[in-house]
């Protein structure tokens, strides 16, 4: 974990994304679907609306979106089109899939309404848990060195917005 210590929060979160992608190419869930899942998680990369994105991280969780059998207000982000197609993909999906979605929705929100003090501690344990899930569940790491440009020291330890999507695997 020391690794990440220079890593901002974004960089975090990014890797995060990529660990979830592996674990979605692992279990060979690459479906035009799963880019909707992919499109809104890569946005906290670009995005300078934090809030926005974790908000729709909560309504992409399994547990959350399947809540309900029925689109309604309380979705805020997804449309009732990817909330029909998202519910019909999520009733068969490997319990590691909840799992990490849930991992990285904490990742997101660890430093929400505060700054980021130190390395960032938080985020740092988060990210943590979701590296273990990946070895609990015997998904593949990616490689750290894509991630390393994105600094602590940069934007008070949130990193630059970049164009994550670059990073993907699969969109």
């Amino acid at each position: 974990m020391d690794k990440f210590r220079d890593i901002s929060f974004r960089g975090r979160v990014a890797y995060g994304i990529s660990c979830f992608e592996y674990a979605l190419i692992s279990l060979k869930y690459v479906s035009d679907d799963w880019k909707i899942v992919l499109r809104y998680l890569w946005e906290f990369t670009s995005s300078n609306n934090l809030e926005d994105c974790n908000l729709a991280t909560a309504e992409l969780i399994p547990e959350n979106l399947m809540e309900t059998t029925i689109y309604d207000e309380d979705f805020e982000r997804i449309s009732e089109e990817e909330f029909l197609r998202l519910y019909k993909l999520y009733r068969n999906i490997d319990k590691s899939i909840h799992i990490l979605l849930r991992d990285l929705h904490e990742l997101g929100v660890s430093h929400a309404y505060s700054s980021i003090s130190g390395y960032g501690e938080r985020s740092l344990e988060s990210l943590r848990i979701l590296i273990c899930h990946m070895v609990e569940y015997n998904f593949p790491l990616p490689n750290i060195e894509p991630f390393t440009g994105s600094s602590i020291a940069e934007n008070r330890g949130w990193g630059k917005t970049f164009d994550g999507t670059k990073l993907s695997k699969i969109l």
